[in-house]
């Protein structure tokens, strides 16, 4: 069974059952292009250097199930030991980004999330809607204006989101250890303030993120950078506004 990428679990756990993305862009687009250099970290396709550059494995191992814990290497939820997470065109965005990063080396990781961040949301919706986990909705609201959700199927929770809500749950109640995928999907939903996940920190991933986190912790720590400098940064045009308006 094939499973999900990382990217693919967030933008799954980021639209509600109604179709409708509960978490703002550009925020979700730098938590999805983190998820992406994640996968590609814990799988072994890219490493960073001494200086704090993101660089191809010449050598990529495909995976490295000895990184993972038991529940991570589920194929129904986690990284298929030996194989790539991802469903077609899942998998294929994450080549895309790995032949990326080989042809531009030297790059540090924050311009990388902030250079996937365009268009990388569509790119995993799309890939969701052609598997058929999704399924793209178009319709106006108040008879005026376009709007597009992206929706199950048959109107409940796709199956694929309900086991990922059962990993990050037994990573929540210490239900054995907490591999870096989860712990990272874990990291990625904090920073987004995802409503309703159930398990936003699983108990490993809160008090040892280092340890826990292995490859990830280093996109981990560029996207949550990431995040927090664009909510700052809104947070003070928000005050120079007030400021402005006010006369103070």
């Amino acid at each position: 069974m094939e499973s999900l990428s990382l990217a693919e679990e967030l933008v799954l756990l980021s639209y509600d059952d109604s179709g409708t993305a509960t978490v703002a862009s550009p925020e979700l687009d730098y938590a999805v292009a983190g998820a992406v250099l994640c996968d590609l970290a814990v799988g072994g396709q890219i490493a960073i250097d001494a200086d704090g550059r993101v660089l191809a494995d010449d050598n990529p191992t495909g995976g490295n199930p000895a990184d993972d814990s038991q529940a991570d290497d589920d194929p129904a939820g986690g990284y298929a030991p030996g194989g790539a997470p991802g469903r077609g065109h899942g998998r294929e965005l994450l080549d895309q980004v790995r032949t990326r990063i080989q042809a531009e080396p030297g790059r540090a990781t924050r311009d990388w999330v902030v250079d996937l961040s365009h268009g990388v949301v569509d790119e995993v919706l799309d890939g969701l809607v052609a598997s058929g986990v999704l399924r793209r909705e178009r319709d106006r609201v108040l008879w005026v204006l376009p709007r597009t959700r992206f929706a199950p199927p048959d109107g409940v929770e796709p199956p694929a989101e309900t086991e990922t809500r059962r990993r990050l749950a037994a990573a929540e109640r210490g239900a054995g250890p907490v591999g870096p995928r989860t712990a990272a999907l874990a990291c990625l939903l904090n920073a987004l303030d995802v409503p309703d996940v159930g398990a936003a920190r699983p108990s490993d991933a809160r008090h040892r993120p280092p340890a826990v986190l292995g490859p990830a912790a280093w996109p981990i720590a560029a996207t949550t950078d990431v995040v927090d400098g664009y909510r700052a940064t809104v947070a003070r045009s928000v005050f120079t506004a007030t400021d402005v308006a006010t006369g103070s």
